[in-house]
């Protein structure tokens, strides 16, 4: 491990006493912590889950070497939903979150979504996540880090269309909260269907969906 590992598992357990905690309710800690995953997490050590990093773990193998706080972020944030239901990674862990509940809001002027359309654009998310279903089955030669913003934080070496979704993102969080998180994470989407309620719901139909994809990609091969 090195010094930055070490300090991105500081991060991720810091993150989860505040959000398993009556801490989470402290207003002054909850801002300085999310400047922290910003300023930490995100500026210096770009360290965040993605779909890219998921695809890419599964078909080469997890660099051990290289990716020892990453590993510990993404047991985290798998494994916090599974034990208690909550999407703690998104709320409490992830940089990109923190900066768009850093934003949300400062302009006071908020637009109203309608519900009917609410509701269509949550169904990006999930398609997003059938593209890097097939990508990820079909080993087909198309950039995953082009449908996410992460890479933005690595802006040296990051393209055009992760910083147009970047910017476009932090920009919308600014007038609807949370914009890109709603309607445009896969990584968020996957996250939810491990915060399972005890009852069948659409997101497990579509999860159910995703599964048979996979399996019939596979087949095909």
């Amino acid at each position: 491990w090195q010094l930055r590992d070490l300090g991105t598992a500081i991060v991720v357990v810091l993150g989860l006493l505040i959000g398993l905690s009556s801490l989470r309710a402290n207003k002054k800690l909850r801002v300085a912590f999310l400047l922290l995953l910003v300023a930490y997490l995100g500026v210096m050590n770009a360290d965040m889950l993605s779909s890219a990093q998921f695809v890419g773990w599964a078909q080469y193998g997890i660099p051990w070497r290289s990716a020892g706080g990453l590993f510990l972020l993404t047991v985290a944030a798998l494994l916090v939903p599974i034990a208690t239901s909550r999407n703690l990674y998104c709320s409490h862990l992830c940089p990109h979150g923190a900066l768009q509940q850093l934003v949300k809001g400062r302009f006071g002027r908020q637009f109203v979504i309608s519900k009917y359309l609410a509701r269509a654009l949550r169904v990006m998310p999930f398609g997003l996540l059938a593209v890097c279903t097939f990508v990820a089955v079909t080993d087909a030669a198309f950039s995953l880090v082009d449908l996410e913003p992460f890479d933005a934080w690595v802006y040296a070496v990051a393209g055009w269309p992760t910083l147009a979704i970047a910017g476009v993102g932090v920009v919308a969080s600014l007038f609807v909260p949370m914009a890109y998180c709603r309607y445009g994470c896969p990584v968020g989407a996957l996250l939810r269907f491990l915060a399972h309620s005890g009852q069948w719901s659409r997101r497990d139909t579509a999860a159910s969906a995703l599964v048979l994809v996979a399996v019939l990609l596979s087949l095909g091969d």
